[in-house]
């Protein structure tokens, strides 16, 4: 397993684009997952998702951290402990990913990319 992101939300995304250039992140790629404009950034690795919600609705803490994982489904089977959150999804880009809830209820979600 091995880092993979944190996501923030925001209702500007060009704007948040911009601060993160400044503080010396670069344009990765863009994609659209459930509906949602999303952005990665990358800072020396380190990589960023900005996801766009809708200018009226309230900012959420829905913020969380991501592990790309080789195998998504064994992954699952193999921690019938983890409490899932949402998902398991399978987009467009082969992408697999599922959300659980950690120890101290923060989000964490683990994504498969091959």
């Amino acid at each position: 397993m091995t880092f993979h992101h944190v996501a923030i939300e925001t209702n500007r995304m060009e704007r948040a684009v911009r601060f993160y250039e400044k503080l010396g992140f670069k344009y990765e790629s863009e994609i659209e997952l459930l509906g949602e404009k999303i952005i990665f950034l990358q800072l020396n690795g380190f990589r960023l998702e900005l996801v766009l919600v809708d200018e009226s609705l309230k900012l959420t803490s829905n913020k969380h951290i991501a592990f790309e994982v080789e195998n998504l489904d064994a992954m699952l089977e193999k921690n019938p402990e983890f409490t899932l959150y949402e998902g398991p999804y399978s987009f467009e880009n082969g992408w697999k990913s599922a959300f659980i809830l950690g120890p101290s209820g923060e989000i964490i979600e683990l994504l498969q990319t091959n």
